[in-house]
């Protein structure tokens, strides 16, 4: 009872820190700040404390689990059921960490309608929670459409020149998607009951109903594709990405920090919660598809990242690249890849969340992210550079930081599953080692954009915009608020980048559940392309 009690204080502490956000409102915008920070900090602690009491082996930890009937009309009942597993252990985590960053960064860039803009921060932050620990289908649809109501507000309002458009792309792209979303969910109930004869909205239950009473293939398809449709937008993977680079650009920093941190990976989980254990039949057919979108956006993100003269939206478009090696790591079905995927969606939003938290604060300074204006500033802001090439390292998995231990399990995972010997036959072989070798060659695109970036913008003489020679602008290094914003994530940087294994073990026995159904369908998928290519060649002999 104590951890179910924790759990949910722990998710519902934000909504009650947005509404005493707006009741101070009249008393002035320091302590608006001011409620938002220590509701931030409350959040954290507590979710700290959740993740402490975890079982540090990652057994299904029960006692995290609350189950209360929310809505019920004869033999159906939509449950409020919140709990913790592995999958969703350290995304509950990452999320209140970033809310800080993000409280923190917008300290003083936000003058306009603060207790509107906090009060958003705060209710994004709870729909975050909710969608990570939701148990039902419904409740788990319904904080997944809640994140885009606050997130818009925040783009619409407090964005750049271009926010109205921004915003509202970002809005129809993904609502479109969640609308096909849906039916799919609904979809997977009401056959699940047809087969079963049970009707349940519970995840876990589903999960067990469909193990014994699998979907037929084409009704797992249609159903893939269906929930495709919302997460692929989600993630983005190619070519459903154009929402992404703008969002960025013309959202505030904190919106940024969050958008790229937290949200981003509500597609990527979805594909594991979902697809992955309820459609395992699907997953295998769609699997080679799925790698190839990933692979291409790998490296189409990388490229068009190297042609950027925008520091924010070169970040944006290198969350085009790294999320597609989340979605490789996933999708290749083994316990490899799918441990290193899920690790690289926490490093993912580590040091995206720092680098975006950097160039707002660059931004603040000198009131542009264009490249070419920018050069030389550790000369003049050391202790900025210095947080930006640490995040810029483990971007580029510097063996060491977070970004190494899941980049190299992904790329374990999906060279085995291409060079391991049990490829499937056919002209599946080579398409797993092409997808193998255009995600490795990410790598070496990764480090060259990110590393251009920081040579042209923090090395070399210094350049300031606007600035005749001899002239310099009054700007101050970062202050022990900013340093107080970025220094927990260098903290995890380091900590996973040495000691992933404490990261694993609690996510490794979930994961390996999961993996399990989908594992097991695409080796027969592959057992039976083989005994078919082998009667197709004996008659061909004959």
């Amino acid at each position: 009872m104590a951890d179910s009690a924790l759990l949910l204080v722990t998710i519902f502490t934000p909504l009650v820190g947005a509404c005493l956000v707006s009741i101070v409102s009249p008393y002035g915008a320091r302590c608006v700040r001011w409620v938002a920070l220590v509701t931030t900090l409350l959040v954290l602690l507590l979710a700290s404390l959740t993740v402490a009491r975890f079982p540090a082996d990652g057994a299904e930890a029960s006692s995290f689990t609350t189950d209360i009937v929310w809505l019920q009309a004869n033999q159906i009942a939509v449950h409020f059921n919140v709990g913790l597993d592995g999958l969703g252990l350290w995304m509950f985590g990452l999320s209140s960490l970033l809310m800080l960053t993000a409280v923190l960064v917008s300290w003083e860039a936000i003058k306009d309608r603060p207790a509107l803009f906090y009060g958003m921060l705060l209710l994004l932050e709870c729909g975050c929670l909710g969608v990570f620990t939701a148990r039902d289908i419904m409740l788990f649809y319904v904080f997944f459409e809640f994140t885009l109501i606050p997130l818009f507000f925040l783009i619409g309002i407090w964005g750049s020149e271009s926010r109205l458009y921004a915003s509202t792309k970002f809005f129809l792209f993904t609502l479109a998607g969640s609308v096909l979303t849906f039916l799919g969910l609904l979809a997977i109930v009401v056959l699940t009951a047809q087969s079963s004869g049970e009707v349940t909205f519970s995840i876990p239950r589903l999960t067990e109903l469909l193990a014994a009473h699998p979907l037929s293939p084409s009704h797992q398809l249609w159903i893939f594709l269906a929930l495709f449709a919302g997460f692929a937008i989600k993630v983005p993977l190619f070519p459903v990405h154009t929402w992404l680079p703008l969002a960025h650009v013309q959202a505030p920093t904190a919106g940024s920090v969050f958008l790229a941190g937290v949200l981003l990976k509500i597609g990527t989980y979805g594909f594991v919660r979902f697809n992955l254990p309820l459609l395992p039949d699907a997953s295998a057919v769609c699997m080679p598809w799925l790698l190839w979108l990933a692979a291409i956006g790998i490296v189409y993100g990388s490229l068009v990242a190297l042609a950027q003269t925008d520091m924010k939206k070169l970040i944006a478009y290198s969350s085009v690249a790294h999320l597609g090696f989340c979605m490789i790591g996933l999708f290749s079905m083994n316990r490899l890849g799918m441990h290193g995927g899920v690790l690289q969606m926490i490093n993912h939003g580590i040091s995206t969340g720092g680098l975006f938290a950097v160039i707002g604060m660059t931004y603040e300074r000198y009131h542009t992210r264009e490249i070419a204006s920018l050069g030389g500033l550790t000369r003049k802001l050391p202790i900025l550079s210095f947080f930006m090439v640490v995040f810029t390292l483990s971007s580029i998995s510097l063996p060491g930081t977070n970004g190494f231990s899941g980049e190299f399990l992904i790329l374990l995972g999906i060279f085995q599953r291409a060079f391991d010997g049990a490829a499937p036959p056919g002209d599946l072989a080579w398409q797993f080692q092409a997808i193998a070798l255009l995600t490795l060659s990410g790598v070496v695109l990764g480090a060259w954009y990110m590393l251009t970036l920081v040579q042209k913008v923090f090395f070399g003489p210094l350049k300031e915009p606007h600035a005749g020679p001899g002239e310099h602008h009054p700007v101050h290094d970062l202050s022990l608020r900013e340093i107080a914003a970025l220094a927990p994530l260098v903290v995890f940087v380091v900590w996973i980048g040495l000691f992933p294994q404490f990261f694993l073990d609690r996510m490794a026995p979930t994961l390996n559940d999961l993996q399990a159904a989908s594992a097991q369908s695409l080796e027969q998928n592959y057992a039976e392309a083989a005994t078919a290519a082998a009667e197709e060649n004996a008659t061909r002999v004959r």
